[in-house]
């Protein structure tokens, strides 16, 4: 660390950081405090997603137990073809979205297949949508959590370590320089009654 230089160019110097940080602070603060609601936001839409997906299954389940049946073939039914995604910024950070999906539908026969199969395509067709923005919300999260973990990071930098060091900083060189001052004028002092007292004699 660089030696500090005990002037009133320093202590000047030392001021104008104090304030810039000072400045800078509230603003990361604030950035801190907008990224953990967005991560909240996130967490309850996936929750939401996890919910559904859930409820579907559920119904699948319920309405569905002849899925046990093994014989019919069910192999691509439903697939993913193309996903669109569009960036989003928030709070600074850029996120995917889903902007639109694309499927592959197998042909259903009428006669070669039951009349369960299509709409199972169908429920096939939004669970894997649901799937799909699950896994983005997910990345969501980590991306947030990496920029909140190192916004906090500054804040603390700021907070802990640059502040307290200036102040100390331009307490040291307060106290130095107006330990300098009152020599010089005791110097002064002294200089002047010597002249005197020369002068008298």
């Amino acid at each position: 660390m660089a030696r500090l230089l005990l002037s009133k160019a320093t202590l000047s110097a030392q001021r104008q950081k104090l304030a810039a940080y000072q400045r800078f602070l509230p603003a990361l603060d604030m950035k801190r405090q907008q990224l953990q609601g967005a991560i909240k936001q996130v967490e309850v839409q996936l929750q939401q997603q996890q919910q559904q997906q859930r409820q579907l299954e559920q119904r699948i389940a319920e309405q569905m137990p002849m899925l046990a049946e093994t014989s019919i073939d069910l192999q691509g039914l439903c697939s993913v073809n193309r996903l669109r995604l569009q960036r989003r910024n928030i709070v600074g950070v850029w996120v995917n979205e889903l902007d639109d999906i694309e499927f592959d539908l197998a042909d259903i026969p009428l006669m070669a297949k039951p009349h369960w199969v299509a709409p199972l395509q169908q429920w096939l067709k939004e669970g894997m949508t649901l799937d799909v923005r699950q896994q983005l919300l997910q990345q969501q999260q980590i991306v947030m959590a990496a920029a909140l973990r190192k916004v906090t990071q500054r804040v603390n930098l700021f907070d802990k370590v640059l502040i307290p060091d200036t102040r100390s900083n331009i307490r040291r060189i307060g106290i130095y320089l107006d330990d300098k001052e009152r020599e010089s004028v005791v110097t002064s002092k002294i200089a002047k009654n010597k002249r005197q007292a020369a002068g008298g004699l």
